[in-house]
């Protein structure tokens, strides 16, 4: 056994020295992931076309233009909740699920509307709407006070399903790139204290890119949510679609369609007769136009970027589209669109400007490339990890 005075004279050689055990390091050690850490397994709140989505613990972006159905679509997640299944969304977990829909947008008035006559008329009629609804209208309210009482709403009733809608409601200012990081980051810490999903309802900026959420609050949305869902009313038509851009985890690549129907209530609809049979929405392969790829101009194109499909009837080539855009970026990691344009033009051979942004939304589509924007509000593209 030491002495004393031997622990002394090994301890007095290190005095004044800085111990490597600190507080920061100690905190880092309570993050660390190792083969041996218990972590809660993903769990989904719903399926949509037989693929989960709405994961607990996470956030999930939907994202449109104004008027577009990106409330009836919240609409349709929160009669979910108590309906099993609503058109091709279809609840996981048999029991109920307790949602809390938190408006900041719209009148008392027509809260109460769509929570009525169209949530409560989607659902059983032995539903109880008041157990398992958390509705809220917070127009009149600063954003101040709107986030400090959904904090203590989340905290205190401990909703499986929350739906902010409209996010940017929540900062002065969505084009603060410190507070939107800031409220992001609050909003994943919620989602994971809250062991609920947080869908977040957020504008396009006016360009219309569907990849262009609404200022650096829409950036950091889109950088940090586990799904983003994009809402369109179909061009020259009565229906409407959901699509979702993106997921960290299940594509669901198939579209929701569906129509207003006389009671004022969504109903399943099927695919436009001008979209059917093509991959691409809004590009019908029997009009001749400078969209639709033609067989008989590939030969014009860079053979380096064309993949030959010699056992497909249906599709005898197609845009090798990794490969063009990572030679058009040219080891940049970021590139302006328009930068990217002129360069991928110019590589692929592509002489109709329409045509190329044919293949650019194709690209975006697979995830080859993202867009965003920067300070100035120009759209820059970058490449997404393979």
């Amino acid at each position: 056994m030491k002495t004393a005075n031997k622990i002394l004279e090994e301890e007095l050689p290190l005095a004044g020295q800085a111990s490597p055990v600190t507080p920061q390091l100690m905190k880092l050690d309570g993050y660390r992931i190792t083969s041996e850490t218990e972590v809660p397994e993903e769990e989904f709140l719903m399926r949509m076309y037989d693929k989960p989505c709405l994961p607990r613990r996470d956030l999930t972006a939907v994202t449109g233009m104004e008027k577009c159905g990106k409330t009836f679509f919240t609409s349709m997640l929160m009669a979910c909740c108590a309906q099993r299944q609503v058109l091709e969304l279809e609840r996981i977990r048999e029991q109920p699920l307790k949602v809390m829909w938190y408006d900041t947008e719209q009148s008392r008035q027509s809260t109460k509307t769509i929570f009525t006559d169209r949530v409560g008329k989607m659902v059983s009629e032995d539903a109880v709407l008041d157990v398992n609804y958390l509705i809220y209208n917070v127009r009149a309210c600063t954003y101040q006070e709107r986030m400090d009482c959904l904090i203590a709403g989340i905290e205190t009733y401990k909703p499986d399903l929350v739906i902010i809608d409209n996010v940017s409601d929540l900062l002065p200012s969505v084009n603060d790139a410190d507070q939107s990081q800031r409220l992001v980051t609050q909003l994943m810490e919620l989602a994971t204290s809250g062991n609920c999903n947080i869908v977040v309802v957020i504008h396009l900026n006016r360009s219309g890119d569907k990849r262009n959420l609404r200022g650096w609050l829409g950036t950091e949305i889109l950088h940090k949510s586990f799904e983003v869902f994009y809402c369109e009313q179909v061009p020259q038509s009565e229906l409407y679609s959901v699509e979702q851009l993106f997921t960290r985890k299940f594509r669901i690549s198939t579209k929701l369609y569906y129509r207003i129907n006389d009671e004022g209530l969504p109903e399943k609809a099927s695919r436009p007769n001008a979209l059917a049979g093509n991959e691409d929405d809004g590009y019908d392969s029997r009009k001749s136009n400078v969209y639709a790829i033609h067989s008989n101009k590939v030969d014009s194109f860079n053979q380096k970027y064309i993949i030959r499909n010699a056992n497909s009837q249906s599709k005898s080539w197609e845009w090798n589209y990794n490969l063009l855009f990572a030679d058009a970026m040219d080891g940049h990691t970021t590139m302006y669109r328009d930068t990217l344009k002129e360069a991928a033009m110019k590589l692929s051979g592509i002489l109709q400007p329409k045509y190329y942004e044919k293949v650019f939304n194709e690209a975006l589509e697979k995830q080859v490339i993202m867009t965003t924007l920067d300070r100035k509000g120009r759209i820059v593209v970058y490449t997404t990890p393979t």
